[in-house]
C-alpha cells in the first residue's frame, strides 16, 4: 500500500506540474494511466496499475520519467507486485536521429528478483516519423545489477539492447501502437529476456481515452525448475494525455 500511494501522489504532482506548465509554451508533455479491478462473489480478486510518463523539451534536449506499478491480491493473498521507474536524457541530432543515457529500477519479486537497476546508452532512429505513423528503433548497451530473490543475492552483467516500436493512428478516434525489446546478456547467452506489448487505444475526449494493452514479459534463464518463463498481463486503463 506505500508503494500504492507513493504512485499516486507522484501522479497527482505530475498531473499538477502539467496543468500549469500548459500556460507556458508546450514543452511539458504527460501521459498517466491508471486502472482498478475488483471481483467478489464465489472468488474474491483485486488488481491495481499505474502507469506515468512525464518529458521535458529544452530546444534539442529531451528529459523525462516514467514509472509503472502493479499489485494483485486473490483472496487477500498477494499474487503479484511489480514497480518499476527510470530517468532518461536523449539529444536530438536532426529530425530522425537522437541519442539517450537512462538509468532505471524494477522490481518483481515472483519473477525471481527483488531490484534490477539498468543503466543504457544507445541511439534512436526514426524510420517513418509523422503525425498519423511513426515507426522507430533503439540500438545500444545495458548494464545491470540485481538482487536475487529470495536468496539476495546480487549479480552484475551487461547486455545488448534492440528495441522497436510502431504506432499508427487507425482514423480520428482509434490509434494502434506495438512494441518489442530484445536483451541479449554478453556474460550467460542462455539468459537473454525479451518484452513485448501491443496496445489499442480510443479517445473519448481531447486529454481521456481507454487504453487495452498486452505485456509479455519473458525471462529464458529461471532460477528454479518450477518457476515460468513467461510473465503476462493484460490491461484496460483510463489515460490521460496533457
Amino acid at each position: 500500500m506505500k508503494m500504492l500511494s507513493w504512485v499516486v501522489c507522484s501522479a497527482a504532482i505530475l498531473i499538477s506540474a502539467n496543468v500549469l506548465a500548459q500556460e507556458q509554451v508546450k514543452a511539458w508533455s504527460n501521459e498517466s494511466e491508471a486502472s482498478v479491478v475488483q471481483v467478489g462473489g464465489n472468488t474474491t480478486s483485486e488488481s491495481y496499475s499505474a502507469k506515468s510518463k512525464t518529458s521535458y523539451k529544452i530546444d534539442a534536449n529531451v528529459m523525462a520519467i516514467t514509472g509503472r506499478y502493479l499489485q494483485t491480491k486473490s483472496a487477500g493473498v498477494e499474487t503479484a507486485k511489480q514497480w518499476e521507474a527510470a530517468a532518461r536524457f536523449e539529444r536530438e541530432f536532426g529530425t530522425h536521429w537522437a541519442a539517450f543515457v537512462q538509468h532505471g529500477a524494477e522490481s518483481d519479486w515472483y519473477a525471481g528478483y527483488l531490484q534490477r537497476d539498468n543503466t543504457d546508452l544507445g541511439t534512436k532512429y526514426y524510420f517513418v516519423k509523422e503525425e498519423a505513423e511513426t515507426f522507430f528503433t533503439e540500438v545500444g548497451l545495458r548494464t545491470t545489477k540485481t538482487i536475487v530473490a529470495p536468496t539476495n543475492e546480487v549479480t552484475t552483467f551487461n547486455s545488448g539492447r534492440l528495441y522497436l516500436e510502431y504506432g499508427t493512428k487507425i482514423n480520428e478516434s482509434v490509434t494502434a501502437k506495438a512494441w518489442v525489446e530484445y536483451l541479449p546478456n554478453f556474460k550467460n547467452e542462455d539468459a537473454y529476456l525479451v518484452n513485448y506489448e501491443p496496445s489499442l487505444s480510443v479517445m473519448m475526449s481531447q486529454i481521456f481515452s481507454i487504453k487495452l494493452a498486452y505485456l509479455v514479459k519473458y525471462h529464458n534463464r529461471t532460477v528454479t525448475a518450477t518457476e515460468k518463463k513467461e510473465d503476462t498481463s493484460f490491461t484496460t486503463a483510463l489515460v490521460a494525455k496533457f
